[in-house]
């Protein structure tokens, strides 16, 4: 595999680090982890990554949500992480099915989310037989799921 840019907006210390590292540890390079909006935004700025990993909390949501809706404006796919307790119906149209996450989540979870966005076979609009944004299901974790 190429090395592929990842984005990751996470204001969970812990989880940022441990999804960087789990990519990392897959060839994923470079993997760059921001706590805020604002420093994702100068990340973007800096270099356009090919993957965006974006948490959904309660946290400056709005800004998060115009960043991913900046990285979908070019055309990179966006995976969103969610702690299951905020709503998603104030996501954008365009991003209703876009890949959500919800914690806790299994490394196999999020490497197998993640490498359908690089195969362009994520949830973005696709039809995945037998899949759909509110019914996968992590098996790896109790109450964990990919939804």
């Amino acid at each position: 595999m190429s090395a592929r840019r990842v984005l990751i907006l996470e204001d969970q210390n812990v989880v940022a680090l441990d999804v960087a590292s789990m990519l990392e540890d897959r060839g994923y390079h470079p993997v760059i982890v921001c706590n805020s909006a604002e420093g994702a935004n100068r990340a973007i700025d800096l270099a356009l990554p090919d993957i965006g990993i974006v948490d959904l909390g309660r946290r400056e949501r709005s800004k998060r949500l115009d960043t991913a809706v900046r990285l979908a404006g070019h055309a990179r796919p966006v995976l969103f992480l969610t702690d299951g307790a905020n709503p998603l119906n104030d996501l954008p149209d365009a991003m209703r099915d876009y890949d959500v996450i919800v914690k806790p989540f299994s490394d196999t979870c999020v490497m197998r989310s993640v490498e359908l966005l690089v195969l362009g076979k994520g949830l973005q609009g696709l039809d995945l037989p037998g899949e759909t944004a509110a019914t996968l299901q992590d098996p790896e974790v109790p109450d964990g799921r990919a939804t």
